[in-house]
């Protein structure tokens, strides 16, 4: 009977000490779990498109799932204040034209400790016109928490007074220009509530009434840091802004990409309908399409936004490598009705210019978001290419339902839309592909249709 109780001492003791170790081993790496990481950031686009209104939300996501969390929610809040401020204008006056929020997004600053994201929130309620509001939210990566004003700054300063003063010697320094806005400029918290933590210090947002855009004031860390709690003020130390020691194809920007080289491909004389696909490019979803097709050996066209192609320049290359047709969808997808030509030129021209870069093909086809009416001026950018065949409610439907409404409407040139940002709608490919294949229809880039339609008139 002695013998199992020593083999039950000796294992009792065993896992003890493995249990000691492992606490001892966790202690140890917890010196360095606070080190955070530099984070790599993606893009999010929500695009929701009624009768009533428009919607357009592009958001960042990070390996940080209470910071995804904070900004999915600041969305979703977003969303419904201006639905209830939509319904609102349209009781009152009795609108036609759809409203339309817009929510765009820069990352301001990221090292090892901070997170700092501005939000541009832009509603435009028809006659109820135009107003244009920001978010910013500085996120400690210790904890996922957006940090307010009273957290950064020490309880027994009040900084109001000290940024007020740093802020008006800026400006004064700047030149006489600023002088009716300095005049606007008080000492109240109202005005330094947008308040970005950088590496360079802190950058104070200003609302300028003149510019769609505020002024920017930056408080050198030499000075705020002062004003700061000490652990924020530490952070200063850490490690340099992302843009310093990263490259922009890693970090969702647009100034670097790499060349390719791209084949033509040649088509049949068979009954003929374009895919066109909008909103992308999507590293999983748009990868997905590009399978789908490769297996029926079909070319589509995609019309990319700028600002996803900026965040996933690769997917976006690759879709050209593969033989696809490439278009101009703008730079971030607002309404452009509500644009000056200036800033509708910008939407299409910059957008053009990073497609160009990254696809090293010549991107002269172009769809305005909201299936918008083309103006001279859009007319002069490239080729508009609209749609015959779109599945309404298709984000609410089956995969097949959504294939069987297109297939019932298909006929010779028709040109399809499609959407890839939605895991769905790689299903709905590879139904509608079966069955246009068996109806006897070859998938072309829309180009192709465009340019037959155009010898058809000029021989008529």
């Amino acid at each position: 009977m002695r013998q199992p109780i020593i083999y039950t001492i000796l294992f009792v003791l065993l896992t003890a000490s493995g249990c000691s170790f492992i606490a001892n081993a966790n202690e140890e790496s917890g010196e360095k779990t606070d080190i955070q990481v530099m984070y790599d950031v993606n893009i999010e686009t929500d695009i929701s498109e009624f009768e009533e209104y428009h919607m357009t939300a592009h958001y960042p996501q990070t390996p940080n799932n209470q910071i995804d969390q904070t900004i999915i929610d600041y969305v979703n809040q977003q969303k419904a204040l201006f639905k209830q401020e939509s319904y609102k204008s349209k009781q009152k006056n009795d609108g036609s034209q759809a409203h339309e929020l817009h929510i765009d997004f820069e990352v301001i600053h990221q090292n090892q400790r901070f997170f700092v994201v501005r939000f541009i929130e832009t509603i435009d309620l028809g006659a109820g016109g135009v107003t244009t509001n920001q978010t910013i939210m500085n996120f400690d990566k210790k904890n996922g928490k957006a940090l307010s004003l009273e957290e950064l700054f020490k309880e027994d300063i009040y900084y109001v007074d000290r940024l007020h003063e740093w802020t008006k010697e800026k400006m004064s320094d700047s030149g006489e220009g600023n002088s009716k806005l300095m005049d606007k400029v008080e000492a109240k918290p109202e005005f330094y509530e947008d308040v970005a933590f950088t590496g360079e210090g802190v950058l104070v947002f200003i609302d300028a009434p003149a510019s769609q855009e505020p002024y920017r004031v930056m408080i050198e860390k030499d000075k705020v840091s002062r004003l700061l709690r000490s652990e924020y003020t530490d952070a200063f130390k850490e490690a340099p802004d992302v843009a310093d020691n990263t490259t922009s194809e890693d970090q969702g920007t647009d100034n670097h990409y790499k060349d390719f080289s791209l084949d033509n491909h040649l088509h049949g004389e068979r009954k003929e309908v374009a895919l066109t696909f909008d909103d992308g490019p999507h590293p999983g979803v748009t990868r997905e399409i590009l399978d789908v097709l490769d297996k029926y050996e079909a070319k589509a066209s995609f019309f990319m936004i700028g600002k996803r192609v900026g965040y996933y320049p690769e997917v976006a290359r690759e879709v050209s490598e593969r033989g696809h047709e490439i278009g101009n969808h703008t730079w971030n997808h607002p309404r452009l009705g509500r644009l000056s030509d200036d800033q509708i030129n910008q939407q299409l021209t910059s957008t053009q210019t990073i497609l160009e870069q990254v696809t090293e093909q010549k991107v002269d086809l172009l769809r305005l978001p909201f299936g918008n009416l083309p103006s001279a001026n859009d007319q002069e950018e490239g080729i508009i290419v609209p749609w015959t065949i779109y599945s309404e409610d298709w984000e609410d439907l089956k995969p097949e339902t959504v294939a069987e409404d297109i297939l019932s409407e298909v006929e010779e040139d028709s040109i399809v839309l499609l959407h890839d940002l939605q895991h769905s709608t790689v299903e709905t490919v590879d139904l509608l592909l079966e069955g246009l294949y068996a109806e006897g229809y070859e998938v072309v880039p829309v180009g192709h249709i465009i340019d037959k339609q155009e010898n058809r008139s000029v021989l008529d």
